[in-house]
């Protein structure tokens, strides 16, 4: 199992004297509001997702009881992290979670070797490719570290995130919604525009518009909830209004200028 920080440094349990036994990822869990209504039975008013928690079952190995106490240290400075981090497992290592440790961590000490469960709450509810769009359109697609079965990739097709039309198709092979409110999601706009520029997304009905010039020696930036025109905010000169991308097919249509180049760039989810 990998440990990756959000600055990207990257730690293997396997150097801190560490074995997975296994880990158990649960499905997403939903809480229904139901509200009794008199003559039509109970029914469903609201529905939430709940928080997933992935349980891991770690091997320690040590010499003896100082290493041990000297290992309990290492992990506790592993582990218990201020900010969340992701874990990867191996044997899919073009996934990640993002976590944050859950409990205290506890192992029982051993002069040789113990397990201990570790768990940790995922910040959002899905698992997010290793490997971004941008990575996908290049030649990594091949890479065995970035990309799998079952990550909804036709390997004999080729896919583009980056064009020079106003009228284009992103394809999100993975199977949940990418909201940029809370998602990896940058799109990279150069494009000719005398005094507004919109983008809709047809298959979301999603519509962003900046009401604003633009050049071609402009790049503006819609990255998260932020839009950036030569790297200052201009966030009050648009409808405040957001791109998602629905998995499968995204149909876009762009209006008010000509569009030089434009850049979608994301990493995939799944349940």
């Amino acid at each position: 199992m990998i440990i990756e920080l959000e600055n990207g440094t990257r730690y293997d349990i396997a150097n801190y004297s560490l074995k997975r036994l296994f880990h158990d990822i649960p499905s997403v869990e939903i809480a229904h509001t139901i509200q009794s209504v008199e003559g039509n039975g109970d029914i469903v008013t609201a529905s939430n997702f709940k928080q997933r928690v992935i349980t891991v079952r770690f091997l320690y190995i040590v010499q003896d009881i100082y290493d041990y106490y000297l290992l309990r240290d290492e992990l506790n400075a592993l582990f218990l992290q201020e900010k969340p981090f992701y874990i990867i497992f191996k044997r899919e290592p073009y996934k990640r979670y993002k976590v944050r440790l859950m409990q205290q961590l506890s192992m029982e000490p051993s002069t040789h070797m113990n397990s201990f469960d570790v768990q940790f709450r995922m910040e959002n509810l899905f698992a997010e490719s290793v490997g971004t769009s941008l990575n996908l359109q290049s030649t990594k697609q091949w890479d065995a570290d970035l990309w799998g079965w079952g990550m909804g990739i036709d390997w004999d097709k080729t896919y583009s995130y980056e064009h020079s039309s106003n009228h284009f198709s992103i394809e999100n092979i993975g199977n949940a919604l990418i909201d940029p409110r809370q998602h990896e999601l940058e799109i990279i706009v150069k494009a000719n525009a005398a005094s507004y520029l919109q983008i809709t997304n047809q298959t979301t009905g999603d519509v962003y518009k900046y009401g604003g010039t633009l050049t071609v020696n402009d790049t503006l930036v819609l990255k998260g909830i932020q839009t950036l025109k030569n790297g200052l905010s201009v966030f009050k000169e648009t409808n405040k209004k957001l791109i998602s991308l629905a998995p499968g097919q995204n149909i876009f249509t762009v209006e008010g200028g000509t569009i030089q180049s434009i850049a979608f760039n994301f990493r995939f989810l799944y349940m």
